[in-house]
């Protein structure tokens, strides 16, 4: 078995990664609220609605207050989910990092796991609006929007590390 190695850009890359991820998932959210005849905006005021309360989802609140809190609030979200994947991907194997289909299926049971959190614990408990729109389809994107574009940025970032490494440890001629 490969020995695990610290990666000291794993902190960043969460961040970054998660925030990149999170703008994927906003992109997904909004399509899934307009293909379900819902308004474009109303996955945005959900986001608002954890600073904000129901008051989110009233015309005292304009469309650009919304965007403006709601992806504020999305993004930091985001970054921090990212920072929590850097942490599980520097417990993965590192035979495993790099490897796409690997990455991917961690990468997606992990969205699965942030929408779980996120849904029905946290939202339950203090956003009951985030219950309001359909589970399972938040599930698939979660998984498919969320979890698998953080997955191949990790395993990206690997890939890279990885051939700095070889390129590093050749000797020069």
């Amino acid at each position: 078995m490969a020995r695990r190695r610290y990666t000291p850009w794993s902190a960043t890359n969460g961040l970054l990664f998660g925030m990149a991820a999170g703008v994927v998932l906003a992109l997904a959210e909004v399509v899934l609220a307009v293909a379900s005849g819902d308004n474009p905006m109303h996955p945005v005021r959900m986001s608002a609605g954890v600073l904000l309360g129901p008051s989110a989802f009233t015309a005292a609140v304009s469309d650009s207050t919304a965007l403006l809190l709601g992806m504020g609030v999305h993004l930091m979200i985001s970054a921090v989910v990212g920072l929590f994947y850097s942490v599980l991907d520097a417990f993965l194997p590192p035979d495993g990092r790099s490897r796409w289909e690997f990455q991917a299926a961690v990468g997606m049971l992990y969205g699965i796991f942030v929408w779980l959190v996120n849904f029905q614990f946290i939202g339950r408990g203090s956003y009951p609006w985030f219950l309001d729109v359909p589970q399972f389809p938040q599930i698939v994107v979660h998984a498919f929007f969320l979890g698998l574009p953080l997955a191949s940025l990790f395993t990206a970032a690997e890939r890279r590390r990885l051939l700095l490494d070889a390129a590093e440890s050749t000797p020069a001629r």
